[in-house]
Protein backbone atom coordinates (compact mmCIF):
# COMPACT_ATOMS: atom_id res chain seq x y z
CA UNK A 1 0.00 0.00 0.00
CA UNK A 2 2.72 2.52 0.97
CA UNK A 3 4.69 1.88 -2.23
CA UNK A 4 1.63 2.90 -4.25
CA UNK A 5 0.84 6.02 -2.20
CA UNK A 6 4.36 7.25 -1.43
CA UNK A 7 5.28 9.63 -4.23
CA UNK A 8 5.60 13.33 -4.81
CA UNK A 9 2.70 15.28 -6.33
CA UNK A 10 2.87 14.79 -10.10
CA UNK A 11 2.15 17.01 -13.06
CA UNK A 12 3.46 20.52 -13.65
CA UNK A 13 0.87 22.62 -11.81
CA UNK A 14 1.51 25.24 -9.12
CA UNK A 15 1.42 22.67 -6.30
CA UNK A 16 3.35 19.92 -8.14
CA UNK A 17 6.74 18.68 -7.04
CA UNK A 18 8.18 19.70 -10.41
CA UNK A 19 7.30 23.32 -9.60
CA UNK A 20 8.32 23.12 -5.92
CA UNK A 21 11.65 21.33 -5.65
CA UNK A 22 14.11 24.22 -5.39
CA UNK A 23 14.92 23.15 -1.83
CA UNK A 24 16.04 19.71 -3.06
CA UNK A 25 18.02 21.40 -5.84
CA UNK A 26 19.95 23.32 -3.17
CA UNK A 27 20.62 20.06 -1.33
CA UNK A 28 22.28 18.69 -4.46
CA UNK A 29 24.31 21.84 -5.09
CA UNK A 30 25.75 21.72 -1.58
CA UNK A 31 27.35 18.33 -2.22
CA UNK A 32 28.23 18.55 -5.91
CA UNK A 33 31.93 18.66 -5.07
CA UNK A 34 31.61 15.09 -3.75
CA UNK A 35 29.99 14.00 -7.01
CA UNK A 36 32.81 15.66 -8.96
CA UNK A 37 35.52 13.94 -6.93
CA UNK A 38 33.81 10.56 -7.15
CA UNK A 39 33.29 10.76 -10.92
CA UNK A 40 36.84 11.90 -11.62
CA UNK A 41 38.17 9.03 -9.52
CA UNK A 42 35.87 6.56 -11.27
CA UNK A 43 36.90 7.61 -14.78
CA UNK A 44 40.55 7.22 -13.80
CA UNK A 45 40.13 3.59 -12.71
CA UNK A 46 37.59 2.29 -15.23
CA UNK A 47 39.46 0.45 -18.04
CA UNK A 48 39.32 2.12 -21.45
CA UNK A 49 38.00 -1.17 -22.80
CA UNK A 50 34.71 -0.42 -21.04
CA UNK A 51 32.78 1.72 -23.50
CA UNK A 52 29.60 2.13 -21.40
CA UNK A 53 29.28 3.98 -18.08
CA UNK A 54 26.02 3.44 -16.17
CA UNK A 55 24.74 6.12 -13.80
CA UNK A 56 21.69 5.50 -11.56
CA UNK A 57 19.66 8.18 -9.78
CA UNK A 58 17.60 6.58 -7.01
CA UNK A 59 14.47 8.37 -5.82
CA UNK A 60 14.59 10.75 -8.79
CA UNK A 61 10.95 11.93 -8.46
CA UNK A 62 9.90 14.28 -11.27
CA UNK A 63 10.98 17.65 -12.57
CA UNK A 64 14.34 18.88 -13.76
CA UNK A 65 16.51 18.09 -10.72
CA UNK A 66 17.59 14.66 -11.97
CA UNK A 67 18.69 16.16 -15.27
CA UNK A 68 20.52 19.08 -13.64
CA UNK A 69 22.67 16.63 -11.65
CA UNK A 70 23.16 14.36 -14.65
CA UNK A 71 24.23 17.32 -16.78
CA UNK A 72 26.95 18.10 -14.26
CA UNK A 73 28.05 14.46 -14.24
CA UNK A 74 28.24 14.40 -18.04
CA UNK A 75 30.43 17.50 -17.99
CA UNK A 76 32.74 15.98 -15.39
CA UNK A 77 33.11 12.76 -17.39
CA UNK A 78 33.79 14.68 -20.60
CA UNK A 79 36.48 16.91 -19.05
CA UNK A 80 38.16 14.01 -17.27
CA UNK A 81 38.26 11.91 -20.44
CA UNK A 82 39.88 14.79 -22.33
CA UNK A 83 42.54 15.17 -19.63
CA UNK A 84 43.30 11.46 -19.81
CA UNK A 85 43.15 11.44 -23.61
CA UNK A 86 40.68 8.58 -23.57
CA UNK A 87 37.50 8.20 -25.62
CA UNK A 88 34.24 9.38 -24.16
CA UNK A 89 32.16 6.34 -23.11
CA UNK A 90 28.50 6.00 -23.89
CA UNK A 91 26.36 6.97 -20.90
CA UNK A 92 23.29 5.15 -19.59
CA UNK A 93 21.13 7.12 -17.14
CA UNK A 94 18.77 5.00 -15.04
CA UNK A 95 16.04 6.99 -13.28
CA UNK A 96 14.45 5.13 -10.38
CA UNK A 97 11.46 5.81 -8.17
CA UNK A 98 8.42 4.02 -6.78
CA UNK A 99 5.61 2.91 -9.12
CA UNK A 100 3.40 5.88 -8.22
CA UNK A 101 5.97 8.38 -9.46
CA UNK A 102 4.95 10.59 -12.41
CA UNK A 103 7.35 9.10 -14.95
CA UNK A 104 5.30 10.55 -17.83
CA UNK A 105 6.17 14.08 -16.75
CA UNK A 106 9.76 13.11 -15.97
CA UNK A 107 10.38 11.52 -19.37
CA UNK A 108 8.28 13.96 -21.40
CA UNK A 109 9.20 17.44 -22.67
CA UNK A 110 11.72 18.01 -19.86
CA UNK A 111 13.83 15.08 -21.06
CA UNK A 112 13.61 16.18 -24.70
CA UNK A 113 14.69 19.70 -23.75
CA UNK A 114 17.55 18.32 -21.68
CA UNK A 115 18.82 16.14 -24.54
CA UNK A 116 18.81 19.13 -26.85
CA UNK A 117 20.87 21.18 -24.38
CA UNK A 118 23.37 18.36 -23.94
CA UNK A 119 23.78 17.93 -27.69
CA UNK A 120 24.36 21.66 -28.14
CA UNK A 121 26.75 22.16 -25.21
CA UNK A 122 28.77 18.91 -25.42
CA UNK A 123 29.56 18.11 -29.02
CA UNK A 124 31.80 15.18 -28.03
CA UNK A 125 28.80 13.45 -26.45
CA UNK A 126 26.23 13.98 -29.18
CA UNK A 127 23.69 11.17 -29.04
CA UNK A 128 25.87 8.82 -27.00
CA UNK A 129 23.69 8.79 -23.91
CA UNK A 130 20.52 6.90 -23.16
CA UNK A 131 17.80 7.22 -20.53
CA UNK A 132 15.54 4.61 -18.95
CA UNK A 133 13.04 4.59 -16.08
CA UNK A 134 13.28 1.85 -13.46
CA UNK A 135 10.21 1.50 -11.26
CA UNK A 136 10.62 -0.09 -7.83
CA UNK A 137 11.71 0.36 -4.22
CA UNK A 138 15.41 0.98 -3.68
CA UNK A 139 15.14 -1.21 -0.59
CA UNK A 140 15.13 -4.10 -3.06
CA UNK A 141 17.56 -5.06 -5.83
CA UNK A 142 16.85 -2.97 -8.92
CA UNK A 143 19.64 -3.74 -11.39
CA UNK A 144 21.72 -6.75 -12.49
CA UNK A 145 24.79 -7.55 -10.42
CA UNK A 146 27.88 -5.43 -11.08
CA UNK A 147 26.07 -3.47 -13.81
CA UNK A 148 26.16 0.10 -12.42
CA UNK A 149 29.25 2.29 -12.14
CA UNK A 150 27.88 5.24 -10.17
CA UNK A 151 24.86 5.51 -7.87
CA UNK A 152 23.46 8.81 -6.67
CA UNK A 153 20.55 9.62 -4.38
CA UNK A 154 19.45 13.02 -3.11
CA UNK A 155 16.65 13.79 -0.64
CA UNK A 156 15.20 10.28 -0.80
CA UNK A 157 16.78 8.02 1.80
CA UNK A 158 15.00 9.65 4.72
CA UNK A 159 11.81 8.02 3.37
CA UNK A 160 11.22 4.66 5.03
CA UNK A 161 9.85 1.50 3.45
CA UNK A 162 6.95 1.60 5.90
CA UNK A 163 5.60 3.36 8.97
CA UNK A 164 7.56 1.77 11.83
CA UNK A 165 5.80 -1.35 13.01
CA UNK A 166 4.41 -0.89 16.50
CA UNK A 167 3.25 2.72 16.28
CA UNK A 168 -0.34 1.72 15.61
CA UNK A 169 -0.39 -2.06 16.00
CA UNK A 170 -0.79 -2.21 19.76
CA UNK A 171 -3.54 -3.49 22.03
CA UNK A 172 -3.80 0.02 23.50
CA UNK A 173 -4.21 1.62 20.07
CA UNK A 174 -1.88 4.25 18.52
CA UNK A 175 0.99 5.23 20.82
CA UNK A 176 1.90 8.49 19.05
CA UNK A 177 -1.37 10.36 19.53
CA UNK A 178 -1.57 14.01 18.39
CA UNK A 179 1.83 13.69 16.66
CA UNK A 180 2.54 12.84 13.05
CA UNK A 181 6.17 11.97 13.59
CA UNK A 182 8.76 12.21 16.38
CA UNK A 183 7.94 15.23 18.52
CA UNK A 184 8.56 16.40 22.06
CA UNK A 185 5.06 15.09 22.82
CA UNK A 186 5.93 11.56 21.67
CA UNK A 187 6.81 8.82 24.18
CA UNK A 188 10.49 7.69 23.98
CA UNK A 189 9.59 4.42 22.26
CA UNK A 190 8.54 6.36 19.15
CA UNK A 191 12.09 7.58 18.51
CA UNK A 192 13.43 4.06 19.00
CA UNK A 193 10.93 2.52 16.57
CA UNK A 194 11.75 5.09 13.89
CA UNK A 195 15.49 4.58 14.32
CA UNK A 196 15.15 0.79 14.17
CA UNK A 197 13.14 1.06 10.94
CA UNK A 198 15.76 3.36 9.41
CA UNK A 199 18.53 0.95 10.43
CA UNK A 200 16.76 -1.97 8.75
CA UNK A 201 15.97 -0.03 5.60
CA UNK A 202 19.35 1.64 5.14
CA UNK A 203 21.17 -1.66 5.74
CA UNK A 204 19.09 -3.26 2.97
CA UNK A 205 19.79 -0.32 0.69
CA UNK A 206 23.55 -0.72 1.16
CA UNK A 207 23.42 -4.50 0.67
CA UNK A 208 21.59 -4.27 -2.66
CA UNK A 209 23.69 -1.38 -3.96
CA UNK A 210 26.85 -3.35 -3.26
CA UNK A 211 25.54 -6.22 -5.37
CA UNK A 212 24.61 -3.89 -8.24
CA UNK A 213 27.80 -1.82 -8.34
CA UNK A 214 30.78 -2.47 -10.60
CA UNK A 215 33.92 -3.62 -8.74
CA UNK A 216 35.23 -0.02 -8.90
CA UNK A 217 31.79 1.45 -8.22
CA UNK A 218 31.19 4.74 -6.41
CA UNK A 219 28.15 6.12 -4.63
CA UNK A 220 27.18 9.58 -3.35
CA UNK A 221 24.22 9.90 -1.00
CA UNK A 222 22.62 13.15 0.20
CA UNK A 223 20.25 12.52 3.09
CA UNK A 224 18.14 15.14 4.88
CA UNK A 225 19.13 14.72 8.50
CA UNK A 226 19.78 16.49 11.75
CA UNK A 227 22.66 17.96 13.73
CA UNK A 228 21.27 17.28 17.19
CA UNK A 229 21.59 13.88 18.84
CA UNK A 230 17.94 14.20 19.86
CA UNK A 231 15.56 13.18 17.03
CA UNK A 232 12.60 14.98 18.62
CA UNK A 233 14.09 18.45 18.14
CA UNK A 234 12.35 20.74 15.66
CA UNK A 235 15.54 21.77 13.87
CA UNK A 236 14.81 19.81 10.70
CA UNK A 237 11.07 19.24 10.88
CA UNK A 238 9.49 22.50 11.96
CA UNK A 239 6.94 22.16 9.16
CA UNK A 240 5.61 18.90 10.65
CA UNK A 241 4.36 20.80 13.69
CA UNK A 242 2.42 23.13 11.37
CA UNK A 243 0.54 20.14 10.00
CA UNK A 244 -0.07 18.74 13.47
CA UNK A 245 -1.65 22.01 14.57
CA UNK A 246 -3.67 22.29 11.36
CA UNK A 247 -5.03 18.75 11.59
CA UNK A 248 -6.09 19.34 15.19
CA UNK A 249 -7.91 22.46 14.01
CA UNK A 250 -9.77 20.32 11.45
CA UNK A 251 -10.64 17.86 14.22
CA UNK A 252 -12.14 20.70 16.30
CA UNK A 253 -14.29 21.67 13.31
CA UNK A 254 -15.49 18.13 12.78
CA UNK A 255 -13.86 17.83 9.34
CA UNK A 256 -11.41 15.12 10.39
CA UNK A 257 -11.78 12.39 13.01
CA UNK A 258 -9.39 12.49 15.97
CA UNK A 259 -8.81 8.73 15.63
CA UNK A 260 -7.66 9.20 12.04
CA UNK A 261 -5.15 11.84 13.09
CA UNK A 262 -3.86 9.66 15.95
CA UNK A 263 -3.23 6.78 13.56
CA UNK A 264 -1.42 8.88 10.92
CA UNK A 265 2.39 8.83 11.04
CA UNK A 266 4.73 10.14 8.35
CA UNK A 267 7.14 7.41 7.17
CA UNK A 268 10.43 9.23 7.19
CA UNK A 269 13.38 9.62 9.55
CA UNK A 270 15.99 12.38 9.69
CA UNK A 271 19.17 10.60 10.88
CA UNK A 272 22.28 12.05 12.43
CA UNK A 273 25.66 11.62 10.73
CA UNK A 274 26.74 9.33 13.57
CA UNK A 275 23.75 7.05 12.95
CA UNK A 276 24.37 6.90 9.21
CA UNK A 277 28.09 6.14 9.58
CA UNK A 278 27.40 3.52 12.24
CA UNK A 279 25.06 1.63 9.89
CA UNK A 280 27.59 1.84 7.03
CA UNK A 281 30.34 0.41 9.23
CA UNK A 282 28.11 -2.34 10.62
CA UNK A 283 26.75 -3.40 7.22
CA UNK A 284 30.31 -3.51 5.91
CA UNK A 285 29.95 -3.28 2.12
CA UNK A 286 31.34 0.24 1.65
CA UNK A 287 34.30 2.38 2.58
CA UNK A 288 33.51 6.00 3.47
CA UNK A 289 35.69 8.24 1.31
CA UNK A 290 34.41 11.58 2.59
CA UNK A 291 31.44 12.98 4.48
CA UNK A 292 30.05 16.48 4.65
CA UNK A 293 27.25 18.01 6.74
CA UNK A 294 25.69 21.34 5.78
CA UNK A 295 22.51 23.30 6.41
CA UNK A 296 20.07 25.03 4.07
CA UNK A 297 17.78 27.83 5.23
CA UNK A 298 14.24 27.32 3.99
CA UNK A 299 13.90 31.05 3.36
CA UNK A 300 16.73 30.90 0.81
CA UNK A 301 14.89 28.35 -1.35
CA UNK A 302 11.56 30.00 -2.11
CA UNK A 303 12.38 31.75 -5.40
CA UNK A 304 10.15 34.66 -4.41
CA UNK A 305 10.80 38.26 -3.40
CA UNK A 306 11.16 38.39 0.44
CA UNK A 307 8.89 41.45 0.72
CA UNK A 308 6.04 39.65 -1.07
CA UNK A 309 4.51 38.11 2.05
CA UNK A 310 1.52 36.50 0.32
CA UNK A 311 3.74 34.75 -2.20
CA UNK A 312 6.04 33.47 0.56
CA UNK A 313 3.22 31.73 2.41
CA UNK A 314 1.75 30.39 -0.81
CA UNK A 315 5.14 28.95 -1.78
CA UNK A 316 5.65 27.37 1.64
CA UNK A 317 2.27 25.67 1.41
CA UNK A 318 3.02 24.35 -2.08
CA UNK A 319 6.46 23.00 -1.13
CA UNK A 320 5.05 20.92 1.71
CA UNK A 321 1.93 20.01 -0.26
CA UNK A 322 4.02 18.59 -3.12
CA UNK A 323 5.56 16.14 -0.63
CA UNK A 324 2.63 15.23 1.62
CA UNK A 325 -0.59 15.45 -0.40
CA UNK A 326 -0.56 11.85 -1.77
CA UNK A 327 -0.05 10.43 1.74
CA UNK A 328 -2.75 12.68 3.22
CA UNK A 329 -5.25 11.68 0.55
CA UNK A 330 -4.52 7.97 1.00
CA UNK A 331 -5.18 8.23 4.75
CA UNK A 332 -7.87 10.91 5.11
CA UNK A 333 -9.45 11.02 1.65
CA UNK A 334 -9.74 13.81 -0.94
CA UNK A 335 -12.09 15.88 1.21
CA UNK A 336 -9.23 17.05 3.45
CA UNK A 337 -7.30 18.84 0.72
CA UNK A 338 -9.40 21.96 0.21
CA UNK A 339 -9.90 22.94 3.88
CA UNK A 340 -6.32 22.06 4.81
CA UNK A 341 -4.42 23.84 2.04
CA UNK A 342 -6.86 26.64 1.20
CA UNK A 343 -8.00 27.62 4.69
CA UNK A 344 -6.38 26.10 7.78
CA UNK A 345 -2.69 26.20 6.81
CA UNK A 346 -2.80 29.75 5.35
CA UNK A 347 -4.42 31.08 8.54
CA UNK A 348 -1.79 29.45 10.69
CA UNK A 349 1.07 30.67 8.50
CA UNK A 350 -0.21 34.23 8.93
CA UNK A 351 0.51 34.14 12.67
CA UNK A 352 3.46 36.22 13.83
CA UNK A 353 4.74 33.31 15.95
CA UNK A 354 4.97 31.17 12.84
CA UNK A 355 6.75 33.88 10.86
CA UNK A 356 9.41 34.28 13.53
CA UNK A 357 9.96 30.53 13.81
CA UNK A 358 10.13 30.05 10.06
CA UNK A 359 12.80 32.72 9.59
CA UNK A 360 15.20 30.48 11.55
CA UNK A 361 14.08 27.12 10.14
CA UNK A 362 16.66 25.14 8.23
CA UNK A 363 17.34 21.66 6.94
CA UNK A 364 20.51 19.79 7.82
CA UNK A 365 21.90 17.58 5.06
CA UNK A 366 24.30 14.66 5.31
CA UNK A 367 26.39 13.99 2.19
CA UNK A 368 28.53 10.87 2.01
CA UNK A 369 30.84 9.61 -0.72
CA UNK A 370 31.30 5.82 -0.69
CA UNK A 371 33.42 3.26 -2.49
CA UNK A 372 32.55 -0.39 -2.81
CA UNK A 373 34.95 -2.55 -0.78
Amino acid sequence: MLERNLHMLGGTGESSYAANSTLQKRYAAGAMFLVKEAMESLVHVIPTSETLLVFADLGCSTGENAFVTHSSVMGIISKTCKKLDRPMPEIQLLLNDLPGNDFNTLLGPALSSYKERISESMSDIGESFYTAAVSGSFYMQLFPKRSVHFIYSCASLHWLSQVPFGLSNTTQGPINRRSLWISNKSPPIVSRLYLEQFQRDFSLFLKHRCEELHSEGRMVLIIPGRVSANPSTEESSVWISWYEDSLQDLVSKGIVKAADVDSFNVPFYYPSMAEVKSIIHTEGSFEIIKDHAYEILYTNCLDVIPADTDKIWEKIINISRAVLEPLLVSHFGDSIIQPLFSSTLPKMYAKESFKEKYKLANQANLAISLKKK
